[in-house]
């Protein structure tokens, strides 16, 4: 028997003939406008569907789920909005049911469970309960005389209460929470907490996994990462998407489907995580929707678990192996299975990844999973690799011991480092804070974490903000190490009563006087004066001096950053430089450092009295600012104020090649330049001049770096110079030159270890 409301027919869920129909049904209502669709009736129904599920649906329809996922609902599949469309009713407004009068609609739905002979009955068939928690629990508790427990299907679109929880501990009830790998991790989080939150109650509280067999794209891969770690929270049901077949997930292989004559409700078409899923009618499901162990001892299922292989009694017949090398271990095959199931891992499972070392995880005497590390004491550095538990063992506690199987390992006490993945199940950021690590760098959903003096960590940012020769200086990362120098510069010009300490005297501009920048957006840029990178120094210093050298000299020395740099990084540093009050003014700015100086002199002439172990230098573009000194004139031989740019470029090559002979074997010669236009529009050519001038004096080029700059100002030049064909320049290059032999280059320089 079914009650009905005084508005609307009952609904009852389809047959397995009227499902067949479905598409046919839903081709006919895809063009019914919204406002065409009915609602949902509010009186409460009883109903068996096809797989034999007896139906009390307190809600129906999902008006958060269709907001989140409009059109189509969750995964773009929802069964019961399809069903709803198939019969002109407006899935998207959730309708609270309720008993129509106060006693006999009541007694009508108990007498219809007791004549089912139904020990369960479920609420979320057709609608997600959570719109109305207040109604669901009423609506339960007046049901509570029928004997049956009722499971609640719910995605927690609205959190229960506290009020809530302490209802349902008086209650007949299983919550089983729906998750999928397909949900985003914010969902997944949420989900997963209320699922947490309800055991921790002891509510019976199961997770009831929408599972798929994935394909390998980045999409698929990762839903398959997020699924494992779902089915790893016991107890769970596995429930196998039904999917149509012109699903556009399906038709490009990201989920693999299979046509299953023995599935009932939700159409042939299902994906098979596993193939041994129950297909089936309810009544033979062997799951039951654990009301069994709801009824009987669902606290003592929490405290010892059911299972053989994943309870307490199990784990406490544990292992941890160490191996100096997983091959030879006798254990490849396993690492290399379990790293491939687990897709985050997978590296661990080449040749090349297992020459490392392991903690090999062992449970009654069966491989249970492992843990790759790295104890490099070339370098001094203990760095941990790759992990898996089998999802059907693992707790946090579980990791967390071998993951201090691995640290104990670290007997020389070197910094530590970890790559973290958010998203990992095992590798989780929070995981390793527990353990005394901490974050130094975030970066492409990484994050990068160490144990040891933060120090250490440092050459590591540098080289993730760089990796390849181009350098984007307008990136967060390096923003925040470039805002981090400025105000140790801005400081120092405060203690010694210098304006723009981080300017120092600079005069000129970005094209002239009347800079671009002025004209653009009415205020200059860096007061119109160039400024160096501080960052790019620090990156250049740290990368081409070697690890006994110290001295470094600059030609042409100009602003105050790499000198500041290479003092407060414990350096010795000269800069020669042609303006008295710029070395006047970058002194007094790197008083604090000792053998850090600016020496007034014709760096074209000029022939130091040492050695240097790098030479870097920052020379102007010809003709694009103007230097002066204290009397407003650019002294004699201050190279941008010379006649030609020939004149220019043999002064300055002069300079250099007086450093090439001050340079030490097996030294770098860094150059950051860039180009200037003559005055008929064309390039000088500068940067490629330099690098032949090199080339003749028997360097190699070694590395060719473009750092770029913020292109706001170019991108609102272009609409100007565009007309002409002229395309405004945003990069300078770093010609990086080499002396010597290169084959030294990994004897004389510190390694970077692993990044």
């Amino acid at each position: 028997m079914t009650v009905q409301s005084s508005h609307n027919p009952p609904l009852q869920a389809p047959t397995q003939r009227g499902s067949a129909n479905l598409q046919m049904c839903l081709w006919k209502f895809e063009n019914i406008e919204q406002q065409n669709l009915r609602q949902y009736g509010d009186a409460i129904t009883i109903a068996v569907n096809g797989k034999g599920v007896v139906d009390v649906d307190t809600v129906k329809g999902c008006t958060e789920g269709m907001k989140v996922y409009p059109k189509t609902g969750c995964y773009g599949e929802c069964y019961a909005n399809k069903i709803a469309r198939c019969r002109g009713i407006d899935f998207s407004t959730s309708i609270s049911r309720k008993f129509v009068d106060q006693w006999q609609h009541k007694d009508i739905i108990i007498k219809k469970i007791l004549d089912l002979g139904a020990s369960w009955y479920r609420i979320g068939v057709m609608g997600d309960p959570c719109h109305d928690w207040d109604n669901t629990l009423n609506v339960i508790n007046r049901l509570r005389h029928s004997g049956a427990t009722a499971v609640i299907v719910t995605k927690h679109w609205h959190t229960l209460t506290d009020h809530h929880i302490s209802r349902l501990l008086e209650m007949n009830v299983v919550v089983q929470t729906s998750t999928s790998g397909m949900d985003t991790d914010d969902e997944i989080k949420h989900r997963i907490e209320q699922l947490n939150r309800l055991r921790k109650y002891n509510i019976p509280s199961v997770n009831r996994v929408v599972t798929c067999e994935y394909g390998a794209s980045d999409w698929a891969r990762s839903c398959k990462e997020k699924q494992d770690y779902l089915l790893s929270l016991i107890p769970v049901i596995d429930n196998p998407f039904r999917v149509s077949s012109n699903n556009y997930r399906v038709l490009n292989g990201e989920i693999i489907i299979k046509k299953r004559d023995d599935s009932i409700g939700g159409g042939k078409w299902v994906s098979l995580n596993d193939n041994a899923a129950y297909l089936g009618k309810c009544c033979r499901c062997p799951e039951q929707c654990w009301v069994d162990l709801a009824k009987s001892n669902w606290e003592g299922f929490m405290q010892n678990g059911l299972f053989d292989e994943t309870s307490v009694e199990a784990q406490q017949e544990v292992e941890f192996k160490y191996f100096k090398s997983v091959i030879g271990s006798g254990y490849e095959e396993d690492v290399a299975r379990l790293a491939l199931e687990d897709g985050i891992a997978h590296r661990a499972a080449r040749k090349n990844m297992q020459i490392h070392s392991a903690i090999i995880l062992i449970i009654r005497g069966r491989f249970a999973g492992f843990f790759t590390f790295q104890n490099n004491h070339d370098i001094g550095e203990f760095c941990l690799l790759q992990s898996v538990i089998e999802p059907k063992f693992y707790t946090p506690e579980l990791y967390s011991q071998m993951a201090s199987n691995v640290i104990a390992q670290n007997t020389e006490n070197y910094p530590m480092l970890m790559t973290t993945n958010p998203k990992s199940k095992f590798e989780t950021p929070k995981v390793f804070e527990s353990l005394g690590f901490h974050t130094y760098l975030k970066m492409s959903g990484f994050e990068y974490m160490l144990s040891g003096d933060p120090a250490y960590s440092r050459m590591k940012v540098l080289a993730h903000i760089t990796m390849t020769n181009v350098w984007d200086s307008v990136k967060g990362d390096w923003l925040k190490l470039k805002k981090e120098w400025n105000e140790h510069i801005e400081n120092a010009g405060k203690i010694h009563d210098i304006p723009n300490p981080t300017l120092a005297t600079r005069e000129g501009c970005w094209q002239g006087e009347s800079g671009f920048a002025n004209v653009v957006t009415g205020r200059s840029h860096n007061k119109n004066a160039s400024v160096l990178d501080p960052v790019a120094c620090e990156i250049v210093l740290r990368f081409f001096t070697p690890k006994n050298g110290r001295k470094i000299y600059n030609p042409f020395g100009g602003g105050v950053q790499f000198g500041f740099v290479s003092g407060a990084s414990g350096y010795e540093y000269l800069a020669t430089e042609i303006r008295q009050n710029q070395c006047d003014a970058n002194n007094k700015l790197c008083s604090e450092f000792k053998n850090v100086t600016w020496l007034q002199a014709d760096s074209s002439t000029y022939r130091p009295d040492e050695k240097f172990d790098l030479i870097f230098t920052c020379p102007p573009y010809y003709k694009v600012e103007k230097y002066v000194d204290y009397d407003g004139q650019a002294p004699s031989g201050e190279i941008n104020s010379m006649t030609t740019y020939e004149e220019f470029r043999d002064t300055l090559f002069r300079g250099y090649e007086i450093a090439i002979d001050h340079l030490n074997e097996n030294r770098f010669f860094v150059v950051m330049t860039g180009d200037s236009r003559d005055r008929f529009g064309g390039y000088h050519c500068h940067e490629s001049e330099t690098e032949i001038f090199f080339k003749q004096r028997g360097l190699l080029i070694y590395n060719k770096i473009v750092y770029l700059e913020a292109e706001f100002t170019r991108l609102a030049q272009a609409k100007k110079t565009l007309h002409y064909r002229k395309f405004p320049k945003r990069e300078q290059k770093i010609i990086v030159a080499y002396k010597g032999n290169v084959d030294a280059i990994k004897d004389e320089f510190a390694s970077i270890g692993r990044l």
